[in-house]
């Protein structure tokens, strides 16, 4: 198990340290500047983006065969799933403490009023939620469909979840509380459905 999640961290370590970079840059602007709008869309594809790069470990396993290779080591199906999933979140995590690192900055350099930092926070929800649910809608339709079309599954996964995040979030009162949970029950319920889907692989 341990190895199967160090194989999906560095599979993904080479663009996320290009991503990293460019975002660094990003957050040296969203530090010297407090624009507001600009820390919202800093905090999404902080976050959003790790995760989409996450995500694309399951092309790199279809590309370089190792996906297959894996089947005839000694590891369960659920073992190699379950690592994508916390692969998945390990990176998610990593987007928002990077983000929550350069807006803490920006706050000690500036300051922010209360008003703002409940917006901030809002965003980071949306960020986190976005994430969730295309992690979980995407990994599960590869499974099913195949690894023909990893790309435009990828943008679909991540264009539902733009979606869903936008209707649940703007529920009057309660609409972040609700988005998050819908969001993390999504991905749970996703886990044992992706695990159903491969151990009927033959493959």
């Amino acid at each position: 198990m341990k190895g199967l999640f160090k194989n999906n961290f560095l599979a993904v370590w080479t663009n996320a340290k290009i991503f990293l970079l460019f975002m660094s840059a990003m957050g040296i602007v969203v530090t010297i500047i407090p624009n507001q709008t600009w820390q919202m869309y800093f905090i999404i594809i902080g976050i959003a983006g790790l995760a989409v790069n996450a995500a694309t470990v399951i092309e790199n396993e279809f590309s370089s065969k190792w996906g297959k290779y894996k089947l005839i080591l000694p590891v369960k199906r659920i073992d190699i799933v379950k690592s994508l999933y916390i692969n998945q979140l390990l990176w998610i995590m990593i987007g928002v403490c990077f983000v929550g690192i350069i807006i803490a900055l920006s706050y000690l350099l500036h300051g922010v009023p209360f008003e703002q930092f409940e917006d901030i926070s809002g965003v980071v929800v949306i960020g986190i939620s976005i994430s969730l649910t295309m992690g979980a809608i995407y990994i599960p339709m590869i499974y099913l469909v195949g690894e023909d079309k990893t790309i435009v599954f990828l943008v679909i996964s991540l264009l539902c979840a733009v979606g869903i995040a936008a209707m649940l979030f703007n529920i009057p009162s309660f609409g972040s509380f609700i988005l998050i949970g819908c969001t993390i029950l999504l991905f749970i319920v996703s886990f044992p459905l992706t695990v159903s889907i491969f151990k009927k692989k033959e493959y």
